[in-house]
């Protein structure tokens, strides 16, 4: 056995609730959950006898390699075991969720992953192997309802006038602030203008290349974030999607002042900053680049690269997701650094002429990735979702953050996925959906009695990450933007972060979101 697996033997099958109680000659032991890179997940209690239980099923080789220490203040290990800073602070990860504020009905221990692997719900086992994920994203491309960009097949040319004429045809939006003041018509049509004078013409190869940066897919071509609210800068409608590094894209026409290309990555279409492409100069390019036969996968919430002299690679943003081709061979000095205790990656870039190339990056072994896709088990999504507890929410995108559905998708990335971009799309995903719009209440729960751990739910304009029931509530957790003040009901509230919270919670409508349950996905 693995020493993953080992450790996640060890703390399925031993853990106890955190409401037992232990006599006090009792020794108590901690056990540290790690993922392959090292980083702690999560650390459990048992006494003894219970590790005497756990430890007889197991060959000796394998259980002289379990990570225990014994439950003091200072966490000392026991025996000859392995010390590290990460174990050193294990004892302390459940006292640390104590002191944070959280939704009603949520407890501390509800606030770590290891609370949810206990139920019964969430499993170790694979649900889906990689081929079947492949096949899976296939029957995604294939279903139109999912509107997804089928890019690899993309051929021939359009006609960019008539592309660039429909485009410069927008309705202006109504409402808009920009720095607190109603944006003016002015606004908009130096936008419709920008577009109309790009360099198009009637027969325009597709182009092809890859985001050399973290960036936003937007409605229209503009630099701005345009609110909804004078004293809210922080919501803009417009944003239509977040862009990862290294993601591929359809490339059209570019606007007239050069600042914005048209794209299409798998899950939207719209305008992307052309500063953050690098343009391939045909397909075959492209297509040698999009299946790496290594690769490592950006599997914590933000990864950052070191500081580095070179501007491409200085403390570079990688979100959860993010797939990097691997360099297996020993390449000397990387950005005048030996690699070693690094993984060595390929990391897209821009010529001054817009052409994308490939440099060598350094990632250090103790960042948050992963060498390939990471298993797909209800365990391990719902480890991936706790990682990103307590983000800032951000509509598309912006701001560096996810949103709801954008949520769900850097989660599923982890294990290969590709999902659709919005609730609605990824209800018509060909997978095991069940509509819940004209259940009861108890109906609706009763479907949730039967769901995995990392269930997609959705309701209109929301969707969640199911983790489980606890005392007759349902939880989830979710970056959700708005709802009801618990304390105030009919107040809204803004939370815009990543949470943990029951579906009493409340809409505007009045009703608990338990009531307005539309769709529940589950990908098997």
């Amino acid at each position: 056995m693995r020493l993953k697996n080992l450790i996640a033997a060890l703390t399925a099958a031993a853990i106890i609730s955190p409401a037992a109680v232990y006599a006090q000659d009792d020794t108590v032991y901690i056990c540290a959950y790690y993922n392959d890179s090292g980083a702690l997940v999560d650390a459990k209690k048992f006494n003894e006898n219970e590790l005497k239980d756990v430890l007889d099923s197991l060959a000796p080789e394998d259980a002289a390699k379990a990570k225990l220490f014994q439950w003091s203040d200072t966490l000392q290990p026991v025996g000859e075991l392995i010390v590290s800073d990460y174990t050193r602070g294990a004892g302390n990860v459940l006292a640390n969720m104590e002191s944070t504020f959280k939704a009603p009905n949520v407890t501390a221990e509800m606030h770590t992953a290891g609370f949810w692997h206990n139920k019964k719900n969430c499993s170790t086992e694979i649900i889906m192997t990689e081929k079947e994920i492949a096949d899976f994203n296939r029957a995604v491309l294939d279903t139109p309802a999912t509107y997804t960009n089928d890019l690899a097949a993309v051929e021939g040319t359009y006609n960019g006038t008539e592309l660039a004429e429909l485009n410069a045809n927008f309705e202006s939006p109504a409402g808009l602030f920009l720095n607190g003041k109603a944006v003016e018509e002015s606004y908009y049509e130096a936008i419709r203008e920008n577009i109309r004078k790009s360099p198009v013409t009637d027969n325009m190869p597709y182009r092809f290349g890859f985001a050399v940066n973290r960036t936003v897919m937007k409605a229209y071509p503009y630099e701005d974030y345009l609110s909804d609210d004078p004293t809210d800068p922080e919501w803009d409608n417009l944003v239509s999607a977040a862009i990862a590094v290294n993601e591929p894209l359809v490339l059209l026409f570019t606007t007239a002042d050069g600042k914005f290309t048209m794209a299409r990555s798998q899950c939207c279409s719209g305008w992307v900053p052309t500063a953050d492409i690098g343009f391939c100069k045909d397909k075959a390019e492209w297509e040698k680049y999009i299946n790496p036969d290594k690769f490592l996968v950006v599997t914590g919430e933000k990864v950052y690269l070191e500081p580095s002299a070179d501007a491409d690679l200085n403390e570079k943003m990688l979100t959860m997701g993010t797939v990097l081709p691997l360099v297996t061979k020993d390449t000397g000095s990387v950005s005048f650094r030996l690699p070693w205790s690094n993984y060595v990656v390929k990391m897209p870039a821009r010529n001054e002429d817009g052409s994308f190339y490939q440099k060598d990056a350094l990632i250090p072994a103790n960042r948050d990735v992963n060498v390939g896709y990471l298993p797909y088990t209800s365990a391990n999504v719902v480890t991936q979702a706790f990682k990103s507890l307590g983000n800032r929410y951000g509509w598309g995108g912006m701001m560096n953050a996810q949103d709801c559905s954008s949520y769900a998708r850097e989660v599923y990335r982890c294990f290969g996925f590709e999902l659709p971009r919005n609730t609605t799309w990824q209800s018509a995903m060909p997978a095991d959906v069940t509509v819940m719009s004209e259940m009861t209440d108890d109906e609706k729960k009763a479907v949730l009695d039967t769901l995995p751990a990392g269930a997609i739910l959705i309701f209109p304009g929301h969707e969640m990450l199911y983790l489980g029931e606890d005392n007759g509530l349902y939880y989830t957790i979710n970056d959700v933007s708005s709802l009801v003040s618990p304390e105030q009901p009919g107040v809204i509230i803004r939370p815009r972060s990543v949470v943990v919270n029951d579906l009493s919670t409340l809409r505007a409508n009045g009703t608990t979101w338990l009531t307005n349950l539309s769709h529940a996905v589950v990908i098997k």
